[in-house]
């Protein structure tokens, strides 16, 4: 199972110029779950899996590609904000991409990659999502960076994209 982990204090959540208004939340309620039987929180909805509660804060699109080294044509790029507490008792690691996106109840790389934070250009990383260690009762902002097709408006994410743990559903506007 993967871990996350995240080393000293961040000013995440602070959005950059590069990106535009945020992305509207459906935020249906946790319990509609649709045909299966997984539940889904909505933007600012603290989710709780095993020693983390996880948010997604706000999502917005990325207006401005020249953030990345190589952005991939005909795709567009949407920011997520997440927060990652330890609500352990014990330390506990926060990997740097701790959200994927899932697509036709799965994560698949070849439609869009995990995260595509390692793109973004060095000098323009300020506020990211980075790995971290956390002591129990602290938290770790910052941002993610994905790509998603064109058409796409109805995103589901889950932590971590080995096992279904944690579901988000948001509408991207």
């Amino acid at each position: 199972m993967l871990t996350f982990a995240a080393c000293g204090e961040k000013n995440g959540g602070k959005s950059s110029s590069e990106s535009s208004a945020p992305v509207e939340s459906s935020n249906a309620p946790s319990g509609e779950a649709g045909a299966d039987e997984n539940k889904y929180y909505g933007i600012g909805e603290a989710a709780e899996y095993e020693e983390y509660r996880i948010t997604i804060d706000k999502v917005e699109r990325v207006s401005d590609t020249s953030i990345f080294w190589n952005p991939k044509e005909g795709y567009s790029y949407i920011k997520v904000y997440v927060t990652v507490e330890n609500i352990d008792t014990e330390a506990v690691s926060v990997d740097e991409t701790p959200l994927c996106i899932v697509r036709d109840g799965d994560y698949n790389a070849e439609l869009s990659d995990y995260s595509r934070n390692t793109d973004v250009i060095n000098f323009l990383q300020d506020g990211i999502f980075e790995k971290a260690y956390l002591a129990p009762g602290t938290a770790e902002s910052g941002w993610l960076t994905f790509q998603i097709k064109p058409d796409e408006k109805e995103l589901t994410m889950k932590y971590d994209q080995l096992f279904d743990t944690v579901f988000f559903r948001f509408t991207v506007e």
